[in-house]
């Protein structure tokens, strides 16, 4: 079993690294989004954070072509890297990408799911999590923070999963529908303690950044080259970008969102609410790319353990392999990738609306 196991593993990477192969040099060269983070390191303690001159400068002694990355994350998070500043940029870089695999090899481990082995081969299987890599995201310490939440979450231990949770604040984005699974559920003390933790890294962000940096942020965020508007996002904005009058059709496109999400989480157990807030989340993001998908993992995980139908259990099988991602790899993708991603919230407000219209089925097979 282990070995077909270690099989496993190798062949999704096997495959992934083969659909990938005009990108992975990446990995090596350093050429990605680290040097944003690398930047920002930098000008934690300079006032400049936030400032496109000053990271743009910084960038351009990292590599040969000039270019700018900015830096989205809070001034917390560039003093929590800031001693990357104390290498090289190829020797920070390879201890960056070492934090995020041993990330990862720990989210493997604290996942609350009954096969640790599953949880390992669709993590290889993830087409989006390699991109991570590729592009020297930071979403394998999001998920470390998600699983270490949700362990605690599922053992009644509400208010520490909360604590834990506002970690993943750093990608506040991904996360903008947390709010419906907290009322959703009333799961009051998991809130609280996303309040305590939320307090606590923006009264750290005030300490390093000022009082000014909020403005300075919004200013960084309000940028062009921040968030591009293509139809490769898995969000939202992917899906309408190329549409006339998009800037009416996301709100809208929100607000159909969070319908299907309420009633997914009123709907289904803290499993199935869990994961239609971060495949809502994700949607809504505005600001995500083609790694941020990696998000879609751990919400299949929960359905394909814990979904009471087979059809959920299909989907979730569907969005962790890279079927799923194959057109997006296309010059000319037939869909937009927020199509992959909108499929398991459809499926799961689908099936809750089925359950309204059919009182007679039985109540378990409804709450499994």
């Amino acid at each position: 079993m282990r070995l077909l196991v270690v099989l496993g593993c190798l062949l999704g990477l096997a495959v992934n690294g083969y659909l990938k192969l005009p990108a992975l040099s990446r990995i090596v060269h350093g050429d990605n989004d680290f040097m944003g983070f690398y930047a920002g390191a930098q000008l934690v303690a300079t006032g400049e954070l936030y400032n496109p001159e000053a990271i743009t400068r910084a960038e351009s002694r990292l590599w040969d072509t000039p270019r700018f990355l900015p830096f989205v994350r809070l001034p917390v998070y560039a003093a929590a890297i800031s001693p990357l500043r104390f290498f090289s940029y190829q020797r920070a870089y390879w201890i960056w990408q070492s934090v995020s695999l041993a990330s990862v090899l720990l989210f493997v481990f604290f996942w609350p799911g009954p096969r640790k082995w599953v949880t390992a081969m669709t993590c290889c299987w993830s087409m989006p999590l390699l991109e991570c890599f590729i592009m020297g995201r930071d979403l394998a310490v999001v998920m470390l923070a998600l699983a270490v939440s949700l362990a605690l979450l599922f053992r009644g231990r509400r208010f520490a999963a909360g604590c834990v949770f506002s970690l993943c604040l750093i990608k506040y984005n991904l996360f903008l529908s947390i709010p419906l699974l907290i009322f959703g559920k009333r799961l009051w003390r998991f809130g609280g303690g996303i309040v305590a933790g939320g307090t606590a890294l923006l009264a750290m962000s005030f300490a390093v950044g000022g009082w000014s940096w909020p403005w300075r942020y919004a200013a960084m965020l309000r940028l062009p080259a921040t968030t591009p508007g293509y139809d490769g996002m898995p969000n939202l904005h992917g899906l309408f970008s190329t549409l006339p009058r998009s800037v009416f059709l996301e709100p809208a496109g929100a607000c159909v969102v969070m319908a299907a999400a309420w009633l997914a989480i009123r709907g289904g157990d803290i499993a199935r609410s869990v994961s239609a807030t971060l495949v809502s989340g994700l949607l809504m993001s505005h600001h995500a790319f083609f790694g941020d998908a990696v998000m879609l993992l751990p919400a299949s995980l929960l359905l394909l353990s814990r979904a009471p139908s087979a059809p959920l259990r299909l989907v979730a099988i569907f969005v962790l392999c890279p079927l799923a991602y194959l057109p997006s790899l296309l010059p000319a993708p037939p869909f937009p990738l927020a199509a992959v991603v909108l499929l398991p919230l459809l499926v799961m407000a689908a099936e809750e609306i089925r359950a309204c219209v059919m009182p007679w089925r039985p109540a378990a097979s409804v709450r499994a």
